[in-house]
């Protein structure tokens, strides 16, 4: 059988002119799928390096966020990460505050006063291009196209939010009166912290007793949380224990009547005069305290247990904002309670 030579032709011609059209499907097949492995690899950089810097804010000793050791650390932690396989030798850094609920979000630059759900942040940017972590990411295939290399960023938010839920183990059985915590607490400080006593430089120190003893803005009693139960022992046991179950904004808990004279020598066992395992507790907030009543909780706060008095019934104490972080989920309102770093965007 012979063959066509004018549809051999034909078949060459039309590979040729399907050839460009060939290089450039394989351009997007390959080069487009290497440029997200590469993107994506800078947004794990970008996002460790963020984690790393906003585990930083607080030591447990400080009251204010170390804006400064927090840039240091996410800076340390890009150089420790690769991307197109070489090291990250620089980034971007930023801190301030990154509100929770507003929107459009953006990172709130200091100096500024935060809103209560505005949280300390530090948002770090990575990018490959001219003069900048080894040029911008090379490409394959497309070059036939003149498309040599394309610049490359990404960028990641992290910080510390307030939780609006504490997992089993975080939350301390005393429930106090929102207009108390207005009492100690200052929304108006950078960031909102405990009030000074002018005459010590230190936060306020005052008494939580029962309402049969206390006025409404200086009274908190005990709670069995979700159990109606009046009982010396379960109350103990949650001190040693904590929560059962997850506690969340909203959910009612149950506030229990009675001094329980007991509770508070077991409270003092454990407070900063004792053997510091109740030293810094997270209590609930509530509206009002109203003895044998279910109330929402409407925060979770922070709570420096200094003393406590068994025979007076009261327990000595400050606000805080040193409480070990809990394991919390969640968005709520800043009470001194913060939840371990998190990335926001």
């Amino acid at each position: 059988m012979k063959t066509d030579h004018t549809q051999r032709g034909s078949v060459s011609l039309m590979v040729a002119f399907l050839l460009p059209v060939l290089i450039g499907l394989a351009a997007l097949a390959i080069d487009l799928v290497y440029l997200q492995v590469v993107r994506n690899e800078m947004q794990n950089d970008a996002d460790a390096a963020a984690l790393a810097g906003a585990g930083y804010f607080f030591d447990g000793t400080n009251a204010t966020p170390n804006w400064t050791l927090a840039s240091q650390k996410a800076q340390t932690a890009i150089t420790r990460n690769t991307a197109d396989g070489a090291a990250l030798t620089t980034g971007t850094v930023a801190t301030g505050y990154w509100n929770l609920v507003d929107t459009p979000k953006v990172l709130q630059a200091l100096p500024m006063v935060p809103k209560p759900y505005d949280a300390p942040a530090i948002q770090v940017t990575v990018a490959k291009a001219n003069s900048t972590n080894g040029g911008e990411v090379p490409t394959f295939f497309a070059r036939y196209w003149g498309i040599v290399s394309r610049p490359m960023q990404a960028t990641a938010v992290a910080g510390l939010s307030s939780p609006s839920t504490i997992l089993p183990g975080g939350v301390f059985p005393m429930a106090i009166a929102q207009c108390l915590y207005d009492n100690y607490w200052n929304f108006n400080t950078t960031p909102a912290g405990p009030k000074l006593d002018p005459a010590t430089g230190k936060p306020y120190i005052f008494r939580i007793g029962s309402a049969y003893h206390y006025g409404t803005c200086a009274s908190g009693e005990w709670t069995s949380l979700l159990d109606d139960s009046n009982s010396t022992s379960d109350i103990k046991e949650l001190i040693d224990e904590g929560n059962p179950v997850d506690l969340s904004i909203g959910q009612s808990i149950w506030i229990q009547t009675g001094a329980k004279a007991a509770v508070f020598g077991t409270v003092k066992a454990c407070s900063a005069a004792g053997n510091k395992k109740c030293e810094y507790v997270v209590i609930p907030t509530v509206n009002t305290v109203t003895s044998h009543s279910r109330t929402p909780i409407i925060a979770f706060a922070c709570v420096h247990i200094l003393d406590a008095n068994q025979g007076s019934k009261y327990i000595e104490a400050e606000m805080s904002t040193k409480c070990k972080a809990p394991w919390g989920t969640g968005i709520g309102p800043n009470y001194g309670v913060v939840s371990p770093p998190s990335l926001f965007k």
